[in-house]
């Protein structure tokens, strides 16, 4: 049975027992990883058993058996490195963090690594101390969408390729990739209006992105999970979000 080490945030936890719990967490090395952390809540004569908190950073060691990847990982070893305290002082910065985080758990595999968007996590999470919450959580999905592959197309009908960013009327689909043209949209099924000023904000964007985009990507987001984050009525209500993009 091999031991892993790595660095790792806590996306999920579960509380398995009394005095255990069942972590998800996107290491940088070895991409999403299902622990159990057993007796990590027992306490002792010189500690109090706590347990391992969401959106915690920390050095881990797991150990892991080969060619059972589907079973949960042993945790063998915790060290907290960095536990984001500024996300405790506002509903709005934790709402934000906990929705990152959930749709990182759905939408990454496991044992998939990718250290860029680890990072970019990180430093979200990090940032979310000074930036506003709208904004910091719009450019972290902006740069996640582009991490694992689903970044829609924006600048450009995705059905006939001819150019969006003059129309007045667009439509954006998620599951055809991005925006489309009034001319292609009346056989497109799945579909929503879609404004200019969002269109031209997403197609010039590289790396930062306006907190007016989340309303379109918390879209796109459902529509790729299937279903819509459980925070995102929080998140919205939290941003003052109470029309579409």
């Amino acid at each position: 049975m091999a031991l892993v080490k790595d660095s790792a945030i806590v996306l999920r936890r579960l509380d398995f027992s009394e005095t255990s719990q069942v972590l998800a967490v996107f290491t940088r090395a070895h991409g999403q990883q299902r622990v159990i952390a057993k007796g990590v809540k027992r306490s002792t004569k010189t500690r109090t058993g706590i347990g391992i908190d969401l959106l915690e950073k920390g050095d881990i060691v797991f150990s892991a058996r080969p060619g059972k990847e589907d079973r949960l990982a042993t945790l063998t070893e915790w060290r907290q490195r960095d536990g984001y305290r500024h996300l405790r002082d506002d509903l709005a910065r934790m709402y934000a963090a906990e929705y990152a985080a959930d749709v990182t758990v759905q939408l990454t595999e496991a044992h998939d690594p990718h250290p860029g968007l680890f990072d970019t996590l990180d430093a979200f999470l990090r940032g979310l101390e000074k930036l506003p919450p709208a904004d910091a959580l719009s450019t972290y999905l902006w740069r996640m969408l582009r991490e694992i592959g689903l970044r829609p197309q924006m600048d450009a009908c995705v059905s006939c390729g001819r150019e969006t960013t003059d129309d007045e009327l667009l439509f954006f689909s998620s599951h055809q990739g991005g925006a489309v043209c009034r001319d292609c949209e009346p056989s497109v099924v799945e579909k929503r209006r879609l404004s200019r000023e969002t269109a031209l904000l997403l197609s010039h964007a590289n790396e930062a992105v306006s907190g007016r985009a989340f309303p379109l990507l918390d879209y796109h987001l459902r529509e790729m999970m299937g279903r819509p984050s459980k925070l995102s009525a929080l998140v919205r209500r939290a941003f003052g979000v109470r029309h579409r993009a």
